[in-house]
């Protein structure tokens, strides 16, 4: 990018800032040529992906026997990068949530935003009871 545009940064005056003389830094209007149509995300999108790939990942690490035991995975998503505790830990989540809930929304984000969010095995073997 700043080669084709001949933006090299601040030293030379122009990056991804504008800085003009006299006035406060402020991003270059150019940028607008790199942004991809911006498709509009629901909140409950937004709250799904950052909650639900946490669990996905946990339920990963238990199949590939990183983990031991759910409650390891519980405590640790909630103490240890402050997964929210009110839900009981990441595994705990896909029960209250419902396991075949859950692989259904899973199988949604998939499609809709890759293949991050594929549900695993174990989460197949959750839902069928």
């Amino acid at each position: 990018m700043a080669h084709g545009f001949k933006r090299l940064g601040r030293a030379a005056g122009a990056g991804f800032y504008e800085y003009p003389e006299g006035e406060s830094k402020h991003l270059w209007e150019g940028l607008s040529v790199f942004t991809r149509g911006a498709k509009p995300v629901s909140d409950e999108d937004i709250r799904d992906r950052l909650s639900m790939i946490q669990s996905i990942e946990t339920l990963r690490c238990l199949q590939e026997q990183v983990l031991a035991h759910d409650h390891d995975a519980n405590i640790g998503s909630i103490m240890g990068w402050g997964f929210p505790a009110y839900t009981g830990g990441t595994l705990q989540f896909v029960h209250h949530y419902g396991p075949q809930a859950f692989l259904a929304r899973s199988l949604e984000l998939q499609a809709r935003y890759g293949e991050r969010f594929s549900p695993p095995a174990l989460l197949h073997q959750l839902a069928k009871g």
